[in-house]
């Protein structure tokens, strides 16, 4: 029985600078607004106002995961919690990258730094050629200068978090909060980032669109992209369930 579907933003309801489907959206927002369920809940990379605008969209009341699991917003109580695993140590060395990306990467470019971020830090491009310039760069930065942070991207961003701070570990913190086992929950991602994720829930998708990596891991691949595949998951759960 799968209790609680939990989604990615990006490439699973949206696509980064291009104009959301309304009528996807709203076809989730009934669909997860009925009695045969399961709760709908989102575990994105993106900052809390950009989560917590897609669960107003959305009309959800369960608990959303943002920065990757950083933080915690509950819809209801209109309460942030942030993740145990962010101490004063790795803060300083997230600090440190961030005045790099602003002195060293950002300027001449079209990147802008990630500005609402608090448990990492990161910039993004609509150039995905200055994204996969810059991981590199930020990969040998982060060895040489601030050890033990990890470093990942997508086609327009490049995300430094500190360790501990995954969606995998988000999504296991989102389940002890709501008192569910991870093999009671289904997760839809697109990214390398949503690996770990994906292979600690119940049941896994991933739309097409998603990296090979992620459809590989994924237990289903929808037909459809973004948010067509994310509405045929929930769907699939939703069947399961009634089984």
């Amino acid at each position: 029985m799968i209790k609680l579907f939990v989604t990615d933003i990006d490439g699973c309801l949206a696509e980064p600078y291009e104009p959301y489907d309304l009528e996807g959206l709203g076809t989730l927002r009934r669909l997860a607004d009925g009695a045969q369920g399961p709760p709908l809940s989102i575990c994105s990379g993106r900052p809390y106002p950009y989560v917590e605008a897609m669960t107003q969209a959305l009309d959800l009341t369960t608990p959303v995961l943002f920065e990757a699991g950083g933080g915690r917003f509950d819809p209801v109580a209109a309460q942030i919690t942030w993740s145990p695993k962010l101490t004063d140590e790795m803060e300083a060395k997230l600090n440190t990258v961030q005045q790099w990306f602003l002195k060293e990467c950002v300027p001449g470019t079209r990147m802008s730094l990630d500005h609402a971020k608090h448990t990492q830090t990161g910039v993004v491009s609509p150039e995905t050629d200055e994204i996969r310039a810059l991981r590199p760069r930020t990969e040998q930065f982060v060895a040489e200068n601030a050890p033990g942070l990890h470093v990942f991207s997508t086609d327009v961003s490049v995300d430094v978090v500190p360790p501990g701070i995954t969606k995998r570990e988000g999504l296991a913190w989102l389940a002890d909060h709501l008192s569910l086992g991870l093999e009671e929950i289904a997760y839809i991602g697109d990214a390398d980032s949503d690996l770990e994720g994906l292979r600690a829930v119940g049941l896994s998708f991933a739309p097409p669109n998603a990296t090979e990596a992620v459809r590989a891991q994924a237990d289903h691949v929808p037909e459809s992209a973004v948010i067509g595949g994310t509405l045929e998951a929930y769907r699939y759960c939703r069947a399961q369930n009634a089984t």
